[in-house]
């Protein structure tokens, strides 16, 4: 039988999304709740796997990535997504429809050694037919920035906005940077104490190098949710085109749509790829429509409707959208280069 949440639920979630690592006490107090409530919520919303906060290399850290469609063998799609599901490099999958049966979002250190996997997926995986891949060129926008819009503006300004990264910030990672960043991935709320344990330093020091990290844009921290706790249990990919003299021009009327949780530039037949979190299959054509409305230079020229989620950023899945473990995106040993 599935848990019954409320909007006190929903509400906990979009504050931990504005504030990932603010104190129980800065989030109750926000909200008006007591925060020992807000504590024992969140730990029941994390203990079943329908809330979640994780940690990513960003900035200049950013792995190569590439969204990929993948061709299946008839009825094999759901073996080839949980079979990619435990590879590190794809960050994210997911069982579609229309002309490509799964999606996902690789990433690899380097350009070469995201072509090395992207190479090797039809050899290794049993029933995988083809392989096309839209390497990124860059965001228009982060699902970190999704939110449920169960705040006021006056919750969302005294949580207080995520200062932009530093220009002058900050040299490669360290090893203790890399083990932080490695048990944050995990959960991304955890303790400066247990943080320090992980990273063989003590907790002033990681609480330091944390800040560091955030302040130069080479981390960032979000809170996902199942769809059991989200009123938009319908994902879509939208695949278009936009004349290169507008990509620029076109980010903030992109980010404007509503239901766009993602929105990414590409190098192929396509150069821009919408996520949409949406309400009903009905509102797919609607945000099409839209997207032809505030973006007559955009042309949509395909779209996808995600009938199941196997794995998002690091997480798998079950076919009910929980989190039911961690595939670290920053296995031991991998140092960011």
């Amino acid at each position: 039988m599935a848990a019954s949440f409320d909007e006190l639920d929903v509400a906990i979630v979009d504050a931990v999304r504005s504030a990932p690592r603010a104190s129980w006490q800065k989030l109750g107090g926000v909200l008006g709740v007591d925060p020992v409530t807000v504590s024992r919520r969140w730990a029941r919303l994390e203990s079943e796997g329908v809330a979640w906060v994780t940690a990513y290399p960003s900035g200049r850290l950013t792995p190569a990535c590439a969204l990929v469609e993948v061709d299946c063998s008839h009825g094999r799609s759901a073996d080839v997504a949980l079979a990619l599901a435990e590879d590190p490099q794809a960050a994210t999958v997911k069982v579609t429809s229309g002309a490509r049966d799964v999606m996902l979002l690789a990433q690899a250190p380097t350009l070469d050694a995201l072509s090395a996997y992207l190479l090797d997926l039809v050899g290794r995986v049993p029933g995988i037919a083809r392989v096309r891949s839209h390497v990124v060129t860059g965001s228009t926008l982060e699902a970190s920035r999704w939110r449920e819009g169960a705040l006021s503006p006056e919750q969302r300004r005294r949580l207080g906005a995520r200062p932009g990264p530093r220009s002058d910030a900050a040299d490669a990672l360290t090893d203790a940077d890399t083990r932080i960043l490695r048990a944050l991935h995990l959960d991304g709320r955890m303790s400066f104490e247990r943080l320090a344990e992980h990273a063989g330093v003590s907790p002033v020091t990681a609480r330091r190098r944390l800040s560091r990290m955030l302040e130069a844009g080479l981390v960032t921290i979000r809170c996902d949710v199942s769809r059991h706790l989200s009123g938009r249990s319908v994902s879509a990919v939208f695949f278009g085109s936009l004349d290169v003299h507008d990509l620029g021009g076109a980010e903030e009327r992109i980010r404007a749509l509503p239901g766009v949780r993602a929105s990414t530039f590409v190098a192929g037949p396509f150069n821009v790829i919408v996520d949409a979190w949406l309400r009903s299959p009905a509102e797919v054509h609607d945000l099409e429509w839209r997207m032809g409305r505030e973006l007559p230079e955009l042309r949509v020229q395909d779209r996808s409707v995600v009938l199941r989620m196997t794995k998002l950023l690091g997480r798998v899945l079950d076919e009910e959208g929980r989190c039911v473990r961690t595939v670290p995106l920053v296995p031991d040993g991998d140092a960011q280069r």
